[in-house]
Parts: structure tokens; sequence; C-alpha cells
């Protein structure tokens, strides 16, 4: 099975605090996120962060959870490509070939969307409900970080995952997708 890497190391600029631990039905966004993915089978699972200090909240809101690590942006940049990009490297590093992407802002995700995902055999396997998700493919490693070397610095990261050759899944549940940016998105 794959392992799986979710990214929590935004600023949460629009949330005003951080959205990871932020609470959702009783459980911290980030704590739901990583259960779908352990009931879709991803046995190990990595937490893109931006510093220690983010490390430790998550970390917090994640020790009910074993074999959880956290990577740490070491990238001059900082922006959600620059993020991805160096847990990418690390991913890389440990030998890592495949692996799902999962943002930690989706508290509704459902272990299924994964499991269709590894229906496919392309380098990309991206999911699309209403919209691309680009944020929950299942990458090959290797692949998506050639793409993020040689984006433009400008180009978002969404526009740099759709740039790679994928598969797109249909998916028809669109409550899985919805994510959390603002406290107004908590109600709607």
């Amino acid at each position: 099975m794959y392992p799986a890497l979710i990214l929590a190391g935004g600023a949460s600029k629009r949330m005003g605090k951080n959205k990871a631990t932020m609470v959702v039905e009783g459980s911290a966004m980030i704590s739901r996120v990583a259960h779908a993915l352990r009931d879709a089978g991803c046995t190990s699972i990595f937490v893109a962060v931006r510093d220690g200090f983010q490390r430790r909240e998550i970390m917090g809101a994640l020790t009910h959870l074993t074999d959880v690590q956290c990577i740490l942006d070491n990238d001059l940049e900082r922006s959600a490509k620059s993020g991805l990009r160096s847990a990418l490297r690390e991913c890389a590093e440990m030998g890592i070939k495949r692996i799902q992407l999962a943002p930690c802002d989706m508290p509704w995700i459902r272990p299924q969307v994964f499991e269709r995902l590894r229906e496919g055999s392309r380098p990309v396997m991206m999911p699309k409900g209403e919209h691309l998700q680009p944020l929950l493919s299942l990458i090959d490693v290797e692949t998506v970080l050639a793409a993020l070397e040689r984006a433009d610095m400008r180009a978002s990261l969404k526009n740099t995952l759709r740039s790679v050759p994928c598969q797109i899944i249909e998916i028809s549940d669109k409550v899985c997708f919805r994510n959390i940016n603002s406290l107004s998105d908590m109600n709607s």
C-alpha cells in the first residue's frame, strides 16, 4: 500500500489560526483526514509542516496514531509549492516511489476516494468531483518532483500538478471535497 502525505504547512491566513488542528464534528481536521487515509489502507503517514512550532501543534492532534512523521519545509521559498517540493525530496530520499497526497483542510474526505485512485495506472491519478482536486492526487514522486523543479516560480501548485499527465477519476460525492479555508466555510 502507498504511504500518504498530508499537506499541512500553510499559514492559514484566512482562518487566523492553524486549520489542521481546528475541531470539526469532534475531531481535529488533520485527524479526520489521517483516519480516512488509514481506512483506505495507507499505513505510513507523513505530514508536511512549515516549522517546528507547527509540527509540535499537529503532532499533538495526532498522538493517538502510530507511524506518523512530520517533514519540515526546508526550502528558502515559502509557498505551498515549495512545501510540497521539499516534502517530496525527502520522500524520494527515503525511497518512496508513489504517495497519496491529501490536504489537511478536507475533513469530510472519504476513504473511498483514495481507494478509487488506486484503480488507475498513470503517474498521477487525480480525482474530480465538481472540480479537479489535484491536492488529493495519488502521485509518482519523481514525476511530480520533476514538474515542481521545472515549474515557473509564479505558477500555482494546483496548475503545476495539473500540468503533469494524469488520469482523472470522476467521483460524484461533492461533500467529501468540501474544504475549510475560513470560519464561514465551517457553516456552509
